[in-house]
């Protein structure tokens, strides 16, 4: 089993850990462990916090772990140095905690037997999920058998046995879903049977062929067994690996369908009612995508920041912090990917002509900016400037502006000298330049973005390679779209 990390509880492991009504005691013991520190962890998503740890062993060489508030529920972890081997277990409700016995032991290998060899006193979610895992053993044990005999039958070339074969592994898969739908009925208060259900996948219908319906339907119903009313599925893993799925896998990576699948997750978190399971989700998406190096996907950061955090129900969030949100929002805002450039009117390095960024009838414009004196926007010129070259007279134009104002303007002129620029460039008096700057929110250069025939910004933040690829990309599409309408 690999290690975990441990990080001390910071602002959003805190919202989820203690509850203030109601003692909670689990007594660990583990026969062979020499160390005397034991580390209590809860998880939250993808990671584990210290919850508490004690650094001495009670008379019988057991650790306890103490304290004057409940924990709320969820998959809990005991860890042990020097390495941070680990076992876990279930914390259901305020009665699983008052005298929890955990028993478990190691000789050479900790990683195994910590789990291997755990027993679970006093609890009835944990024993519930003991007794599912132990199901789940034979059930796989069954269907290795199968396997094997199908392999055989399968190089035989015996039809008949194969479909019997595939009958029996059918209704293996049968006794597990039945076994799961069950714990739901016998135990619906537990965590275990939760955390089991929500790990299912959809299973789609033998009557969709077709791949798309399947994928379709496999979406569609890909949350059916998840319970957006349970929020100590926060911490499980379950939540952030469904969750990451869904947006990774089962989203396409467009801004549009990024954005609407972020929706659909926390709209359902709202639904259902749960307080901690929204503010969970929507801090995870927020905090994702605000990070995001995917071009265009900061565009998910704004849906998510206006529709949730500036309409009123960030409730966790003091006035201060949101509106700093919303503020971030709403400069990116008309820069999401599809909206309209805003305009530059500047003025030609080489003529001191005004030049429309709209004047400019190509498939393709880049608003590039740049400063001579940056080391980074003398590279990107460099490696723009054979990718110019390559596209203009496909009809590709850089819109060039120096960030130098215009009694400067012989930095830009020199510096398009030397690299043998021959796209357009422009630059302007300081306050026209600064307002085109504040327009593109240009915050560091060099920075470029790529604009359709009705400037619609299409992709920004671009490499020189990135812009290649893309521009070989779409003028191969308008070829094929031009040759189609012949």
């Amino acid at each position: 089993m690999m290690l975990i990390k441990i990080i001390v509880a910071g602002i959003l492991a805190c919202m989820f850990c203690l509850d203030v009504s109601a003692q909670y005691k689990i007594t660990v013991s583990i026969d062979g462990y020499q160390n005397d520190t034991c580390i209590l962890g809860y998880q939250v998503g993808g990671t584990t916090y210290v919850s508490n740890a004690v650094y001495e062993r009670n008379q019988k060489g057991a650790f306890v772990f103490e304290g004057e508030t409940t924990l709320l529920g969820g998959l809990y972890s005991v860890l042990i140095k020097p390495d941070n081997k680990y076992f876990q277990f279930i914390i259901s409700s305020d009665e699983a905690q008052k005298d929890l016995i955990l028993k478990t032991k190691i000789t050479d290998n900790a990683a195994v037997e910590l789990t291997a060899n755990l027993k679970v006193e006093n609890s009835k979610d944990n024993e519930v999920f003991m007794a599912f895992k132990s199901f789940l053993g034979q059930m796989r044990q069954k269907s290795q058998s199968l396997g094997r005999r199908r392999s055989s039958a399968e190089a035989q070339n015996d039809t008949a046995l194969i479909r019997q074969l595939s009958a029996k592994f059918l209704a293996l898969d049968q006794e597990v879903a039945s076994y799961q739908d069950q714990l739901l009925l016998d135990y619906p208060d537990l965590l275990s049977p939760k955390i089991i259900n929500g790990s299912r996948p959809p299973v789609v219908p033998d009557t969709i062929k077709d791949r798309a319906a399947v994928f379709n339907y496999y979406k569609a119903h890909f949350w059916d067994n998840f319970d957006w009313s349970d929020a100590r599925l926060i911490r499980t893993p379950i939540l952030k690996q469904k969750m990451d799925t869904y947006l990774e896998k089962l989203t396409m990576q467009t801004l549009d369908s990024v954005a609407a699948a972020c929706v659909y997750m926390i709209d359902q978190s709202l639904k259902y009612k749960s307080k901690e399971m929204f503010q969970y989700v929507a801090v995870q998406l927020l905090n994702q995508y605000a990070k995001q190096e995917v071009i265009c996907m900061d565009g998910v950061y704004v849906t998510i920041a206006q529709k949730y955090y500036c309409s009123g129900l960030a409730y966790w969030l003091d006035s201060a912090k949101t509106a700093s949100i919303c503020a971030d929002a709403q400069r990116m805002a008309p820069l999401r990917c599809g909206k309209n450039a805003p305009e530059a009117r500047l003025k030609n390095i080489n003529d001191s002509s005004y030049v429309s960024l709209y004047s400019i009838r190509k498939p393709f414009v880049a608003v590039y900016f740049w400063d001579p004196t940056c080391g980074n926007c003398s590279k990107m010129s460099k490696k723009l400037v054979p990718v110019y070259n390559k596209w203009k007279d496909k009809g590709f134009e850089i819109y060039g502006v120096c960030s130098k104002p215009w009694k400067e303007v012989e930095m830009c002129r020199k510096k398009v000298e030397d690299a043998s620029i021959e796209w357009l460039n422009t630059t302007d008096d300081p306050y026209p330049l600064a307002w085109v700057k504040k327009y593109y929110d240009l915050r560091s250069n060099p920075y470029l973005y790529l604009l359709n025939e009705d400037k619609e910004i299409i992709y920004k933040r671009l490499s020189a390679d990135q812009l290649d690829g893309i521009l070989e990309r779409e003028f191969n599409r308008l070829e094929q779209l031009k040759n189609k309408n012949k």
